[in-house]
């Protein structure tokens, strides 16, 4: 099982909320455990957040998000970012939870959370390993 969703975004609080619930409905089809879509959602949020607020004026950001069956994989990439697999991605610095709290959040969310900022572009990429809901998706025929 794989699912894919790749959006190009404006920078408004809009596309977050956007960004947040796609993700949280493309992880339910599988059965994904709702405490893990929240948790995934909201490391989504922050990521998007914290890239609408870097980027230039009339910019766009991208969303690339997979689902494979034991990970799930986000990458939010400014509109200067070519390429997730072109970037080179660094451990997340030590933060100031007063002054960014959304990068804690983040990291406190997601298993992974990794970043760049390079000449006025900047990317996210967060993994989080899936956890199953013991209720069944889709109700027995019968």
């Amino acid at each position: 099982m794989s699912i894919q969703i790749v959006m190009m975004l404006p920078p408004r609080a809009a596309s977050v909320s956007l960004a947040r619930h796609a993700l949280g409905e493309a992880l339910s089809i599988p059965g994904v455990s709702p405490d893990c879509i929240h948790e995934a959602q909201l490391a989504l949020s922050e990521a998007c957040s914290n890239i609408v607020r870097h980027l230039a004026p009339g910019q766009n950001f991208e969303v690339l998000i997979n689902i494979g069956e034991i990970e799930l994989t986000v990458h939010v990439l400014d509109g200067e970012a070519q390429s997730p697999r072109d970037r080179k991605l660094a451990n997340w610095p030590d933060t100031d939870v007063e002054h960014d709290g959304g990068l804690s959040l983040m990291t406190a969310f997601a298993d992974h959370a990794s970043f760049e900022s390079e000449d006025g572009s900047g990317a996210v990429r967060l993994k989080k390993r899936l956890r199953w809901s013991a209720e069944p998706t889709v109700p027995s025929s019968g």
